[in-house]
């Protein structure tokens, strides 16, 4: 005859058994959710690690290293190519030689040349002109006489300059220009021209072609290059502020700077004589607009040129 166990023997191995399997279950699924890796595909990164491997773009330094002239001519690739006309009237055209003087020296820096034009009662001016300069006019390369061409060919003007004053009352200024046959109607064909903040290209004051705005936010002191260039009647500027500009053109890739009217980069296209180019500053303003501020010692018009130059390939 069989014994029958106890219930309670058979209860306590019942729930022994049942431990022993819960804790073989819990042991695991834990070792599996230990094996568990979660790829991320390289393509992909989350969103904090992007920002935190984001860098700044790069910026161009258009800073100007600290220079050595000691006299405007040292910053001048030809010092025959050019004369002056100063505020009070006179002209120079012996630059090679010219010390420093208070309308033509160089700057604090050493590496530019000031343009400065002080609006006083005693201002002289060039004939044809109510206004004052302190500004270059091209001449032959060996300087022995003035030049003139025409718009057939290529010709070319170059100039990195900053604007850094203008008068008190008509802040008004000119900064590079085309000039040309005044006889047939035809001044100053093309020059980069400052009011106020606006900077733009005018034709003849409006006769030749409508004003073209570079900006209406320019802020004195910014160093800019802008590039004049003729060929065959056809003229184009190219307008840059970061500093590659001239590098750029001599590569033959500066097509992104040149300004465009229209959807157009031919700003005019004209045909005329006697032309020649300009350099440096040519205030708009004089005592009769200055009023009782003339002779007043911040009343000036001022450019700082770092660097310029004029070609004309065709004739070389």
């Amino acid at each position: 005859m069989k014994k029958k166990l106890p219930k309670s023997l058979i209860l306590n191995i019942i729930t022994v058994f049942s431990l022993v399997l819960f804790f073989s279950c819990t042991n695991n699924e834990t070792m599996a959710e230990e094996d568990i890796e979660i790829l991320v595909p390289d393509d992909e990164t989350s969103e904090s690690e992007e920002e935190s491997v984001d860098e700044p773009e790069e910026e161009t330094d258009t800073s100007m290293e600290v220079g050595t002239a000691s006299i405007p001519a040292d910053l001048m690739e030809n010092c025959y190519q050019w004369k002056i006309t100063y505020p009070d009237g006179e002209e120079d055209k012996t630059l090679c030689e010219e010390d420093n003087n208070e309308y033509f020296f160089v700057n604090d820096d050493k590496n530019g040349i000031v343009f400065k034009a002080p609006i006083r009662s005693n201002n002289g001016t060039t004939p044809n002109s109510s206004y004052v300069r302190s500004e270059l006019r091209e001449r032959t390369e060996d300087g022995d006489s003035d030049i003139y061409w025409t718009t057939e060919g290529t010709h070319v003007v170059y100039a990195k300059q900053a604007i850094t004053h203008l008068p008190i009352n008509k802040d008004e200024l000119v900064a590079t220009q085309i000039h040309g046959d005044k006889e047939a109607g035809i001044d100053d064909s093309m020059v980069l021209r400052l009011e106020g903040a606006h900077l733009f290209l005018s034709f003849n004051g409006g006769e030749l072609a409508d004003d073209v705005t570079i900006t209406t936010n320019y802020t004195l002191g910014t160093i800019h290059e802008v590039i004049f260039e003729v060929i065959d009647d056809k003229h184009y500027c190219y307008y840059s502020e970061d500093g590659t500009l001239k590098d750029k053109y001599a590569a033959g890739n500066a097509s992104e700077y040149l300004v465009e009217k229209s959807g157009s980069t031919v700003l005019l296209d004209l045909e005329y004589e006697d032309s020649y180019f300009k350099i440096g500053n040519y205030t708009q303003s004089n005592a009769d607009e200055e009023g009782s501020d003339r002779d007043d010692e911040n009343n000036y018009g001022e450019v700082i040129v770092y660097d310029f130059y004029a070609m004309h390939p065709d004739a070389e």
